[in-house]
This record gives structure tokens, C-alpha cells and sequence, in this order.
């Protein structure tokens, strides 16, 4: 099979070219002058963290060295180019505008700049086309503490959709609170008519999964803890509710594909998805993602057609999509 695929989980925070990212965090001073490439390394590809606030400190480094316009256009144009070069043909490349107003970009200002990014590489790289989701977040244990700032992210995606933006997602630790303390944003981003997937079922319970369906969600996130729960496990089935998986990034510590679900969850008619996470936090890409699981035993046709399934969840229109599995079918022959 030629390489030809469809990404649509990818964080930009963590799939940053590491070299560029070094370099920047020595420009900017978010690290030591006297830190080699080599601790730098270490820092962001560290496993087996204690706790996991501490584990949160490296997409904290990460994410301190995106805050200008300069720096979100030349690390997404740079994303861009390396999904270009590995065979990637659409993605959907998600951020935080609310993460990224330290220096004082406003929200609708970052995600700006990494939309005028996504025009200048496709002129460059016009075998890949790209949209941005733009993602809520948790924080603390309580919706509350960043309302302000998720109500505005809801509100620049709506202005920016259509214009680079596709859609909205939930992301961060989803433990840190009641998950259902977030349905007011999905029931605005419902009556605003902006598409959005949640992070559901990863971290948390398969319970998660039920709400994020209850707030209407298009797809999921993750999700593979539905798979630990039948009656779900047979909802997603029957309702064909695209789940986006993440193997490699879900057993970074182990890699132990063979103990992932994604193989039940493929064989019991659930639209899977297959899609990278973190590209460096994962060490992995999407050729990488299929070729461990056809050595756990998923066939070519069960990985085409999660390739298939993608281009069906994409937040895209009709006539896009069409185009696309055209594309697949003279690639993949």
C-alpha cells in the first residue's frame, strides 16, 4: 500500500520540530544558555513521570515558546511541511488560542497566525490540505476558573470557521472535574453551529464518553475506554460515533501494542481512526501507527479503511471529501 493518509489529532504543541523548538527555547530564554540539545532531548521525551502535574511541565515548555505570531506561523508552517513529506494528504491540527496569549496576542490573534500559516505552506506543500481545531480546556477542578477564556475561544472559532477554523475540541486532564460541568459550551458551540470532538474516554472513565455523546459531540476523542464498557462499546457501533485513536501516544510507556483495544474496537464495527497525538512526545507518525498494528495482526484493508473512516469524520464539506477519497483511491491502489 502507497503511503497516503489522514490525520485528524494532531497537538501542536506537541509535534513541534524538536531542533526548531530547542533553538527557540534558547532564544527566548525559557531554558538555560548553557542547555545542550541533548538535556533539552531528555526534557521533553522524560516517561514515567512521578506525579502527573510534573508531566505537564514539558507541554508547558513547549507551549511558552509559542507565544507570537512569528513563532505559532513558523512552528505550524513547519508542521505542516513535515506531515507533507511523511505522506499525510489532510489534517486537522489542533491547539489552544488560550494558551497562547501570555505575551499579549489575543486569542483570535494566535489562531490567526497559525490559519495564515496553514495558506502559506499549502502554496508550498499542495499535496496537503489542513484545518485547525481549536480546543477548550480543562483547568483546576472546576469549569469555572477559565470560563471567561473557553466562552472565547468559542466565539473566535466562530468568527475564524470556515477561514482556516473547522471546529472545537475539549482538552487537558479530563479527571479535573465533573466532566458534565462543560455542556454549556457545547450547547453554545451547538447553537452556533461550529462542529467539535472531545477528549473523552482516555484518561478518564468510559463514562466520559457517554457525556461527550450526551453534548452532541461529532466525534471523540480517543474514546478507547468505551471499550471496557459493552452497552457503549455497542452505541458507538450502531451510531458509527468516529473515534480518533492515539495508539502509540496511549502506551508510550510500555509499548505494548498488542494490549491497546484498538484491535476490538476495529472488529466490533466501531469507526476507528488512527492518528498520531504528539508526534514528539510519542516518537511516532502515522506510517509508524500502521505498521506496529499490521504486526499485532490488522490487515491492510482494516487500516485502509480506517484511513476511509477518516475522510468521512473530517470536518469537511461534501464535495471536499468526495475529492479527497478520490485522491486515496489513486494513491492507495
Amino acid at each position: 500500500m502507497k503511503t497516503a493518509r489522514i490525520e485528524l489529532h494532531i497537538h501542536l504543541d506537541g509535534s513541534l520540530n524538536i531542533d526548531w523548538a530547542y533553538k527557540a527555547s534558547l532564544r527566548q530564554k525559557i531554558i538555560p544558555a548553557d542547555s545542550t540539545f541533548e538535556e533539552y532531548y531528555e526534557m521533553l521525551y522524560k516517561r514515567n513521570f512521578m506525579t502527573r502535574s510534573e508531566s505537564i511541565k514539558k507541554f508547558e515548555l513547549v507551549c511558552d515558546i509559542l507565544q507570537t505570531r512569528a513563532d505559532l506561523f513558523d512552528a505550524s508552517y513547519r508542521l505542516t511541511e513535515t506531515m507533507a513529506k511523511r505522506g499525510i494528504i489532510y489534517a486537522e491540527i489542533r491547539f489552544a488560542s488560550q494558551q497562547h496569549t501570555k505575551r499579549g496576542l489575543t486569542q483570535k490573534e494566535a489562531l490567526q497566525a497559525v490559519i495564515d500559516r496553514a495558506k502559506a505552506a499549502e502554496i508550498n506543500f499542495p499535496s496537503i490540505q489542513t484545518g485547525i481545531i481549536n480546543c477548550l480546556m480543562h483547568k483546576r477542578d472546576s469549569a469555572a476558573f477559565n470560563d471567561a477564556e473557553n466562552r472565547e475561544t468559542i466565539q473566535v472559532t466562530r468568527e475564524l470557521l470556515g477561514k482556516g477554523a473547522v471546529g472545537l475540541d475539549l482538552a487537558g486532564y479530563e479527571n479535573n472535574c465533573d466532566f458534565k460541568e462543560y455542556a454549556p459550551y457545547f450547547r453554545l458551540a451547538k447553537e452556533l453551529g461550529i462542529p467539535f470532538t472531545v477528549h473523552a474516554g482516555e484518561m478518564g472513565i468510559a463514562e466520559h464518553v457517554k457525556d461527550a455523546l450526551d453534548f452532541g459531540a461529532d466525534r471523540i476523542g480517543h474514546g478507547v475506554n468505551a471499550a471496557d464498557d459493552p452497552e457503549l462499546l455497542e452505541e458507538l457501533v450502531k451510531r458509527q460515533i468516529p473515534l480518533e485513536v492515539c495508539v502509540t501516544s496511549n502506551i508510550k510507556d510500555t509499548l505494548d501494542y498488542a494490549n491497546h483495544p484498538v484491535k476490538k474496537l476495529i472488529r466490533s464495527g466501531a469507526k476507528i481512526t488512527l492518528n498520531t497525538d504528539n508526534m514528539i512526545f510519542a516518537k511516532t507518525d502515522l506510517s509508524n501507527e500502521h505498521a506496529q498494528l499490521e504486526m499485532i495482526g490488522i490487515t491492510e484493508n482494516e487500516l485502509k479503511q480506517c484511513t476511509y473512516n477518516a475522510v468521512d469524520a473530517a470536518f469537511l464539506d461534501e464535495k471536499t471529501k468526495t475529492e479527497l477519497r478520490e485522491k486515496l483511491r489513486k494513491l492507495m491502489k
